[in-house]
């Protein structure tokens, strides 16, 4: 009988500790995606503001941009 009630209890444990990794794997995965998300917004949005700037102004790394349009005006 004391057998049993071992293996039920290492079962206990052992699930306690599946729960815990998955829960700090979610909140670690939670905590990056919520950071993550914000700074790859700025970074494109970064990157359009920059395009067109240069664009406009007629930078020329970025001039072929502006001939297309020209050409298909």
């Amino acid at each position: 009988m004391r057998h049993r009630y071992f293996h039920v209890a290492v079962f206990k444990i052992i699930t306690f500790l599946i729960h815990a990794i998955v829960q700090a794997i979610a909140s670690l995965l939670l905590a990056v995606f919520t950071h993550l998300v914000p700074a790859l917004l700025a970074v494109v949005a970064l990157l359009a503001l920059l395009v067109a700037v240069c664009t406009t102004c007629g930078v020329s790394g970025f001039a072929f941009l502006r001939r297309r349009r020209k050409q298909q005006d």
